[in-house]
């Protein structure tokens, strides 16, 4: 007659089986709750940023209406934490037609943009910016 001996790793014999609950295995030990990554901040929004209007020059030309030359404030508002680079597209209200610029901020807050541009409006324009689309990650 053959005998037929089978090895089961992991397994315990018999004779040192416990029923005391403190021997039993812990699968889960050294790992914790924090084992999971944290959360991925949210990308900035529209509403994160407000763009300020400084006009630098402004010149008139009676009933044809002047040419101001402006350049931006940008700031970020929120406490979250930015991309390494988003770039925001803003308008600009109050001259004759509306005009659409940019920037980009890096993820210190520093923010890089046109230093001047021009637009034409009637004198006294209120020229005001809009952010309209934010681009995280460009």
């Amino acid at each position: 007659m053959l005998g037929v001996t089978l090895t089961l790793a992991g397994c315990v014999s018999p004779d040192r089986v416990s029923t005391d609950p403190a021997d039993t295995p812990k699968w889960d030990a050294g790992l914790s709750s924090s084992s999971t990554p944290p959360p991925i901040a949210s990308p900035p929004t529209a509403a994160d940023f407000v763009v300020g209007v400084v006009v630098t020059q402004q010149k008139c030309y009676g009933s044809a209406g002047c040419n101001y030359r402006y350049t931006i404030n940008p700031q970020y508002i929120s406490a979250k934490p930015l991309p390494d680079k988003t770039t925001v597209i803003f308008k600009v209200t109050g001259g004759d037609q509306d005009q659409v610029g940019n920037f980009t901020i890096d993820a210190d807050g520093t923010a890089t943009f046109d230093r001047e541009t021009g637009i034409s409006g009637p004198e006294g324009a209120d020229l005001r910016a809009s952010v309209t689309q934010v681009l995280p990650g460009r």
